[in-house]
């Protein structure tokens, strides 16, 4: 009776019935959100070409090929390309998408949409804003370094460099109470001119620089942070582990390279009849890199005027980023209001529906506690002498 039974289920034993042969599948490398001028969606998506045995090449001459199309919607586009393209699209191993500042412009509500009930995308995928261009340009780009240009992007983000935001973290930002979302923005920086020739400098190729960070209020773009300004946001959201600070120091004659190994901040936020107050302080260890001060590193007043000189640019650095969240977009994105929401839950009822203008109004001081431990391996800075 046993064997019976066991003869029995084999037949309900199913196998690899809906596999599919690794050579009957295109894989998602990246993929670009666009708008046409008439407002229908312009989709561009990367595939790798596989190689026909030579070292870097695809059977066209290149490691990737750019599939596109126009449609009324995602699904509506993606199924378009699907039709240009013999082997079946796998999403699994997408990087990157990339989201035209045009596009971003309108808002991003209706492709979240999609994206978050589609099960081949995956919540690790990065966004990031192609700033001042179309993204699909981003696709098509060859890079130096990456056999697919969109690699380039993800180890950027990788790196963190910058801002790096995937849906996951996106998505979740967007349902809190307390916080404006951000994103990624990524640029196309042509080389710079040289005094090399024509034709060495014609083969010199344009890289990706993941310069600034993009903040999405209301799902739509509503302007940039500089690099500068997105260090400041990291620090203040608590997001940076380590860090590189290169200031001018007037007072000592000259500049410090440091290198930090330790950041934190800390953040109070009092809210009283319906008006805000935040301390931020930032706090980090380093070590100094680059001295091209006059003072003797050695001495402990030169470290001391290069400690309080550092600590007063980044405070006032922060400040700024700060108020120009407060005045250009009244968009909270450091996270004050979430801070309010988490641990006073009964002033944030109260607050909720004004917060952006209770943000854009509320008095904001920040200081800034960084410790040099060391000064490399020498004394006293060579400029000095």
């Amino acid at each position: 009776m046993t064997m019976l039974l066991l003869l029995t289920a084999i037949p309900l034993l199913g196998g690899c019935w809906d596999r599919i042969e690794m050579n009957d599948v295109a894989f998602f490398m990246a993929s670009s959100l666009d708008k046409t001028q008439d407002g229908r969606i312009h989709v561009s998506i990367q595939v790798p070409i596989p190689s026909t045995g030579g070292p870097t090449s695809g059977a066209l001459g290149k490691t990737y090929y750019v599939l596109s199309a126009s449609g009324t919607n995602i699904y509506d586009v993606e199924r378009k390309c699907q039709q240009q393209l013999s082997r079946k699209f796998f999403k699994g191993h997408r990087r990157v998408v990339f989201i035209g500042e045009r596009f971003a412009q309108t808002g991003i509500k209706d492709i979240l949409d999609y994206y978050s009930r589609d099960p081949g995308t995956r919540l690790r995928t990065y966004l990031v804003v192609a700033k001042g261009r179309q993204a699909a340009a981003f696709l098509s780009t060859d890079h130096p370094f990456e056999r697919i240009p969109s690699e380039e992007v993800r180890e950027l983000e990788r790196t963190e460099v910058g801002t790096a935001v995937t849906f996951r973290d996106y998505l979740i930002d967007q349902e809190r109470d307390g916080i404006v979302p951000v994103l990624g923005a990524v640029e196309i920086q042509p080389p710079p001119p040289s005094m090399e020739s024509k034709e060495a400098e014609s083969s010199r190729q344009a890289v990706f620089r993941l310069s600034s960070t993009a903040v999405m209020k209301n799902y739509r773009l509503a302007g940039y942070l500089n690099d500068i300004e997105t260090r400041s946001l990291r620090w203040v959201k608590g997001e940076i582990k380590h860090e590189y600070l290169a200031e001018d120091i007037p007072e000592a004659g000259g500049s410090v390279g440091v290198v930090l190994n330790k950041a934190g901040k800390s953040v109070k936020t009092i809210v009283k009849n319906g008006k805000a107050t935040i301390r931020v302080e930032l706090k980090g260890e380093g070590l100094l890199h680059e001295a091209t001060v006059k003072g003797a590193i050695n001495q402990a007043e030169t470290m001391d005027m290069i400690e309080r000189s550092l600590n007063k640019r980044i405070a006032e650095q922060t400040l700024r980023t700060i108020k120009k969240a407060q005045t250009e977009w009244k968009a909270d994105i450091f996270g004050f209001g979430l801070a309010v929401h988490q641990y006073h839950y009964g002033t944030w009822k109260t607050v909720r529906r004004e917060w952006d203008t209770i943000f854009s109004q509320a008095d904001v001081s920040v200081s800034a506690s960084i410790h040099l431990r060391r000064a490399g391996m020498i004394g006293a800075s060579l400029a000095a002498e």
